[in-house]
């Protein structure tokens, strides 16, 4: 039982020592898929990368969003557009 305990323990460290599950890895794979269908939404998260993953409300904003739903994805870009204003 020990060593079924270890095991998940070494899996979890590991799985998340490489960046995935992390709040920075799901912004940044929410973003790129965004910014297949909206590329300035990318390229105002690459210059400003910091700010989304440090920022409390956009970064919830981020990981709320639904790639699925085309009237959510146009609420975002409107309010990250308003809010840096230099890439729409």
């Amino acid at each position: 039982m020990i060593i079924i305990d270890l095991v998940i323990d070494l899996f979890f460290t590991l799985y998340t020592s490489l960046g995935f599950g992390t709040k920075e890895y799901k912004i940044q794979t929410k973003m790129e898929k965004l910014g297949e269908e909206y590329p300035n939404m990318l390229q105002c998260y690459q210059h400003n990368q910091r700010i989304f993953e440090t920022d409390d409300n956009l970064a919830e904003l981020v990981l709320s969003l639904n790639l699925k739903s085309e009237l959510e994805k146009k609420k975002f870009v409107s309010l990250v557009n308003q809010r840096f204003k230099d890439y729409t």
